[in-house]
């Protein structure tokens, strides 16, 4: 299902009135200073402490692109497959949007930085635990392709043994049952109307609520995720920033209703 034209003119209407024309992404020159601060915001994620590569291709990813981590978040254990984002492509990324979407923002670049580790741990879950503080009480958080997923423990309190949790891990696309939070997907918890301003042709649909629309999500999140790896621009990101133009201008991180 194609994003709606309500949704799509709001969204469209809110960035031309904050930035006007749409300019291009550059293609400067990294900044090492970048680099360095995406390096020690990726040294802060809570998952990485202790992983290893991935020993084959896992569930659609390419194995040297994953990383298998066990953590412990207090008292409890968790278990992750991360995508391994190097700080040289996170930087590029925010780099790119920031050029291109906050013009003359010099907070930008850091503020998108401390987003990324406020929503997700600036952690990309391919699938697994991301154990997380929700309302005070810190909760088991089940993932596939960077989005939360209805699971087995998923939202529950308590300690979840590893082994219990590697089977959660490996939950294919077409079996994930539902999604949490309207199918967002980290680093920035951008919503699937967000990303579909910026790639209207992928059909990206409006609604997570059948099994084939859950699935092609899935699929599109997986795809796109390792394009960006390649290029310069994530188009997750620019979706994100697109939609908060105000709140990010305000040095604030969003959450999805913010402008």
């Amino acid at each position: 299902m194609a994003l709606s034209t309500t949704r799509f003119a709001r969204g469209v209407a809110a960035f031309g009135f904050c930035f006007g024309l749409w300019p291009q992404v550059g293609a400067s020159a990294q900044s090492p200073e970048h680099i360095a601060a995406a390096t020690a915001i990726l040294e802060k994620s809570p998952v990485r402490a202790n992983c290893a590569p991935a020993q084959e291709d896992f569930l659609g990813w390419p194995a040297n692109l994953i990383q298998r981590c066990e953590y412990q978040y207090d008292d409890m254990p968790g278990l992750a497959y991360v995508l391994d984002v190097k700080p040289e492509t996170l930087a590029r990324w925010v780099e790119a949007g920031c050029s291109a979407l906050m013009v003359g923002a010099s907070h930008c670049f850091d503020r998108t930085l401390k987003c990324a580790l406020d929503s997700s741990g600036v952690t990309f879950v391919v699938a697994g635990n991301l154990i997380a503080m929700r309302k005070g009480v810190k909760q088991n958080r089940f993932y596939r392709n960077g989005v939360a997923i209805v699971a087995p423990k998923s939202g529950a309190p308590g300690a979840v043994p590893i082994a219990e949790q590697e089977p959660i891990a490996h939950i294919a696309e077409k079996d994930v049952s539902a999604m949490l939070d309207r199918g967002g997907v980290a680093f920035w918890n951008t919503m699937p109307y967000q990303f579909a301003v910026k790639a209207i042709d992928l059909g990206v649909p409006a609604e997570m609520n059948t099994p084939d629309r859950r699935e092609k999500w899935l699929e599109i999140v997986r795809v796109e995720m390792l394009k960006a790896l390649e290029s310069p621009e994530n188009r997750f990101l620019s979706g994100w920033m697109s939609a908060h133009p105000i709140t990010l201008r305000a040095g604030e991180c969003p959450d999805s209703r913010d402008p």
